[in-house]
């Protein structure tokens, strides 16, 4: 080290503060452990309090601390600090203990206004033993705090469930403890609360699950990121998963797809607009494959926390937790630097460079092309090596600083799950022999796989009379007609955009209580409404847990990808502006081969003697 690597005296101090900081935390001690007043005042990446189940998420984050451990990532990347952040779980046993406590059981299970459920809850007590153990803990931190739910069917292979508990981010600034202590509390309340919720409840259903079988765990983690001004955010996030359901040109499905976003991740998982690509062939990117695309495709705003002590942020939950800002703030803050290019004034290229001006578009091509940060081959030995240590697809989260020299940047892995995937080595029989007058339905991009028998009713949105800003109204006539056919009458979904998005403009923003009862859903591109898909976002995990199948027909195939003239010909049962409801004489019959991505609804289960005789053979009758 030399004298000019710092920019003052301060700096060099703090550099050599955390050296040591990092020569502690590389005791190989245990990966997760127990609280205790005699190991508080040690460093501890994991620390748990209960004996009871550390709940899904926490259980991931405590096998990627194992993989951390064991694995040489530290000499094949010695330039990078790799790493979970600091984490206190409080497991399921304190839960148990809250809801005695306060005798919220009958109340939690019976109620069903999410708002009375959050209220109840947020009123109660914490037990006195968490409490001290909490306050013990909290005097340690000085550094802004996640605060996520990790319950028993959370994030496991067969359940679905993603999402659909609460995430709240707080400062953890606040001059006085007991308002930092406050925050906290509630915070962990209102994770409470989001176990009895509505959708949730709604999602269970469909698996025909007990509500009282789940339980939670919180998650108090260090939030990832770096401070600007009064505001805290890394320089970007991201999804990795290790199987591609979508994709394109020569790649393959085992090699992996990642999402990224700038900023909190929380743009990915509401479905939002972000940077797909593969690890493995970073030079293609779909979404931008011309200018105006990469304008309409491009992220043009990204989530940070507040910390600013004087504003609640938790105020209105966990819908307004979060603030959006312009990417000029974070232009100014020097975190575009390494993720955006601009398209110049001057000839309406793309320009890898923020020295031009022009429209600013996060192509990230300084990390996955000019690999200023080793993101691609990170992701790529994760994919790699972690089938072989998780026994199946896998999705893991993270976030990453990029830090100026004297400071190496880090990529933090903030979950890690199995993706829940269906076999899709089963046998499927050879789609393309069907005859076209008796397919509703055909697409070479599904999600899903397998045979779906049982559908006798669609609903689909009118594209006559189909409007960008009714987006909205439509959502919530479907959520009328998804309670009206009920539980017992499961129906075939089609409309334009993303559908799940968080932006209306993108696609139809449904939640999972709108349409708890749909058992596959047509994605259609339009001229007036043809955005990328998002297959990153919690939606989709709950998707493909519940087994949906998913079809996406691009704005040049819809008119004859599907038989449009057979549909309107068809039983309505209900009618509106936007949406109609058909109830068929015959089920459909739903056939997806999910190993290449194929799929038809064809018009009528009714099996031929052909059709007989191909299961037959299968089966080996």
């Amino acid at each position: 080290l030399n004298i000019d690597d710092f920019d003052n005296v301060e700096d060099r101090r703090n550099f050599h503060l955390k050296l040591l900081d990092e020569s502690i935390n590389e005791d190989k001690g245990p990966i997760i452990v127990e609280h205790s007043t005699n190991n508080i005042e040690q460093i501890h990446s994991f620390i748990r309090i209960g004996n009871g189940s550390l709940g899904g998420k926490a259980r991931g984050l405590a096998f990627a601390n194992s993989v951390l451990a064991n694995y040489d990532f530290k000499n094949q990347f010695p330039d990078v600090n790799i790493r979970i952040p600091n984490i206190i779980v409080i497991s399921t046993t304190e839960f148990d203990e809250f809801m005695d406590l306060n005798q919220l059981w009958k109340v939690a299970l019976s109620m069903k206004d999410n708002k009375k459920i959050e209220q109840k809850f947020i009123k109660s007590q914490l037990p006195p033993g968490l409490i001290k153990k909490l306050k013990g803990l909290l005097k340690k931190i000085n550094y802004p705090l996640a605060i996520r739910s990790s319950s028993l069917l959370e994030d496991s292979q067969y359940k679905p469930l993603a999402g659909m508990y609460s995430t709240l981010m707080i400062p953890n600034s606040d001059r006085k403890f007991s308002n930092r202590f406050e925050q906290l509390s509630e915070s962990i309340k209102r994770i409470y609360a989001s176990t009895f919720y509505k959708e949730p409840k709604s999602l269970m259903d469909s698996v025909s699950k007990r509500y009282e079988e789940e339980k939670m765990a919180v998650i108090i983690m260090e939030l990832i990121g770096k401070k600007h001004d009064e505001i805290f955010y890394p320089t970007f996030s991201g999804v990795c998963q290790s199987y591609n359901y979508y994709p394109v040109s020569h790649m393959k499905r085992n090699e992996g797809i990642a999402f990224l976003a700038l900023g909190l991740g929380k743009t990915i998982a509401d479905g939002e607009k972000t940077l797909r690509y593969s690890p493995k062939y970073p030079d293609i990117l779909p979404q931008y494959y011309s200018v105006k695309s990469t304008i309409n495709n491009s992220q043009n705003n990204f989530y940070a926390l507040n910390l600013n002590k004087n504003i609640d942020v938790l105020k209105k939950g966990e819908s307004k937790n979060l603030h959006k800002y312009n990417l000029d703030i974070a232009e100014k803050h020097g975190e575009l630097t390494s993720v955006a290019s601009v398209i110049s004034n001057e000839d309406s290229i793309i320009r890898d460079s923020l020295k031009y001006k022009g429209i600013r578009v996060l192509t990230f091509s300084s990390i996955i092309k000019y690999e200023l940060f080793p993101l691609n081959e990170l992701l790529n030995t994760f994919i790699k090596q972690g089938e072989n240590l998780i026994g199946c697809p896998f999705e893991i989260e993270f976030a990453v600083n990029i830090n100026k020299k004297n400071k190496k940047s880090e990529f933090c892995l903030l979950q890690i799950k199995p993706m829940p995937i269906d076999n899709i080595e089963e046998k499927i029989e050879n789609l393309k022999n069907k005859k076209s007058d008796d397919i509703f339905c055909s697409s070479n991009q599904v999600l899903g796989n397998g045979l779906y028998n049982d559908l006798e009713h669609i609903i689909y949105i009118n594209l006559d009379n189909f409007k960008n800003e009714k987006t909205t109204l439509i959502a919530k006539k479907i959520g009328e007609y998804n309670n009206k056919l009920g539980s017992e009458n499961p129906y075939l979904l089609i409309g334009p955009g993303r559908w799940g998005s968080s932006d209306p403009w993108l696609g139809i923003p449904v939640n999972w209580e709108q349409i708890a009862n749909a058992k596959s859903i047509i994605e259609i591109g339009i001229d007036k409404l043809n955005p990328d898909p998002s297959f990153g976002s919690h939606f989709f995990q709950n998707l493909t847990s519940l087994r949906i199948g998913y079809f996406t027909i691009s704005n040049k195939k819809y008119k004859v990808s599907i038989d449009w003239k057979w549909l309107k010909k068809q039983n309505h049962i209900y009618k509106s502006k936007y949406v109609n409801v058909i109830k068929l004489q015959n089920p459909l019959a739903i056939k997806i081969d999910g190993k290449n991505g194929h799929g038809v609804i064809m018009k009528s289960n009714k099996k031929t003697d052909a059709d007989t005789m191909d299961e037959n053979e299968a089966s080996g009758i």
